[in-house]
């Protein structure tokens, strides 16, 4: 029975290594949908500032979550940002009085950078602009319409 005992021993203890080492991996490699996540919510740090400003804005005032509610998340008090979802970002909906649009990645990418909506209607002043690269906006593009697989994004 001891090296039953034994064995058993060694196989916890690789399982224990396992289990650590694939923890240390997520975190230094994320999936887009965590990295979007983290974005979105923080602690990883967003660079943005309202375009009327010359100077970016700390990075924990401009997080999306100070603002915007997720998928059936809480609401954020006192906040007139609407809330993110799957089906609110990709049905047709007329925004600031232009006409029903969606977005895409792409779209949604130019609105956080440039402050233009699918219908090419200019965004509330309070939004800041985000200063974003292709891999940071893919993936709070795919946290906020619940995408965790690559071919679910469009």
């Amino acid at each position: 029975m001891a090296p039953r005992l034994a064995s058993s021993a060694a196989l916890a203890v690789w399982m224990m290594a396992y289990a650590v080492l694939a923890q240390a991996n997520a975190a230094e490699n994320p999936t887009p949908w965590q990295l979007g996540r983290s974005l979105f919510e923080g602690p990883a740090e967003l660079q943005g500032r309202i375009y009327t400003h010359l100077v970016d804005l700390p990075p924990t005032v401009v997080r999306c979550a100070n603002c915007h509610a997720v998928h059936d998340g809480p609401e954020v008090p006192r906040a007139l940002a609407p809330r993110l979802t799957h089906d609110v970002l990709l049905s047709p909906h007329a925004r600031r009085g232009g006409p029903p649009s969606t977005y895409t990645r792409d779209t949604f990418c130019r609105l956080l950078r440039r402050g233009i909506d699918p219908a090419f209607v200019l965004i509330s002043v309070e939004m800041p602009r985000y200063d974003l690269d292709a891999d940071a906006c893919d993936a709070l593009w795919r946290y906020v319409i619940g995408s965790s697989h690559a071919g679910d994004a469009p």
